[in-house]
């Protein structure tokens, strides 16, 4: 009887320990601290890091994540990668008209401000505060962010330059109000109604349009100064080839005119006996010079 009895102490005890040690032991995953509350000391200023740890049975621990999260603010399951969600696409004012937004934004909770949190939110964890309040925030500020920029910059030309003036924006208000930092805020898509769209498409092709003339414009221009230069060069080719030519010519006059000048030194009344010599010789005949003419008579 007094071993039975021992062994249900034995026992109980084990029985009591391990659920000690199970309301003890608490788990803090990756990426994430936890903070804990004690009922006696209150908000803990030391945080949890990552794995197990034994607190008091009666302790409380919420944990905030403070690697890189991703909220998705969408109206598109793929940006989810699920096949239900919530639709949280941002409707957002534009100049000009109304812009349908999906976005996701990168953000972390700042570790030495998770503690100041707890006790703000009354003990909510971050997964929590961001569900129930930093989303519906996120969207207000990005309202505050939007009529800055018409639907053409939202639609098409300055998205990246949205996306930078809404996460500035958003690290204003929320690094002070959550103890959040926004990486980056990155549109994904732009969504516009049937006849707004209509109207940008309809600018946008004019500007297409205007491009594209202004584009055929400096191309027959500068075809035009192609076919200029083009004759330009031509005519220059055909001017040096007629000074060429003229330049040949006169060379060939010139040499011509010298040969003549020459012929005509050598010709002495001594070389011309000497011909008439050779001719008498060679035909018999002699040339006679009177008053006016020379006569050739034969012998």
């Amino acid at each position: 009887m007094k071993n039975k009895v021992i062994a249900g102490i034995v026992i109980a005890a084990a029985v009591i320990g391990g659920t000690y040690t199970c309301m003890s032991m608490t788990r803090v995953g990756q990426g994430e601290v936890g903070v804990v509350y004690s009922m006696k000391d209150g908000v803990k200023e030391e945080t949890l890091n990552p794995g197990f740890h034994f607190v008091g049975p009666f302790d409380k621990v919420k944990d905030y994540p403070v690697a890189q999260q991703q909220l998705v603010l969408s109206n598109n399951p793929e940006d989810y990668n699920k096949d239900k969600h919530a639709d949280w696409h941002v409707d957002a004012p534009a100049d000009g008209g109304m812009v349908a937004m999906n976005l996701t934004i990168n953000y972390n909770f700042l570790p030495d401000r998770v503690t100041g949190l707890y006790a703000k939110f009354n003990g909510m964890d971050g997964e929590d505060i961001v569900d129930n309040m930093v989303q519906n925030s996120i969207i207000a500020y990005i309202k505050e962010v939007t009529p800055r920029f018409s639907v053409m910059d939202i639609y098409s030309t300055k998205r990246a330059e949205v996306g930078k003036e809404i996460t500035e924006y958003l690290n204003e208000k929320l690094e002070s109000e959550y103890g959040i930092h926004v990486s980056n805020a990155l549109i994904i898509d732009v969504q516009l109604d049937k006849t707004l769209k209509k109207k940008v498409q309809a600018k946008e092709q004019a500007k297409q349009d205007a491009e594209k003339a202004e584009l055929d414009k400096k191309t027959a221009m500068a075809q035009a100064e192609v076919e200029k230069v083009t004759a330009q060069t031509e005519a220059e080719v055909q001017k040096i080839k007629a000074e060429s030519a003229a330049e040949r010519t006169k060379i060939k006059a010139s040499a011509e005119a010298e040969a003549n000048e020459m012929l005509s030194k050598s010709i002495t009344p001594e070389l011309i006996q000497m011909k008439e010599a050779e001719a008498r010789m060679e035909h018999g005949w002699v040339t006679v010079q009177g008053a006016d003419a020379v006569v050739k008579e034969g012998e």
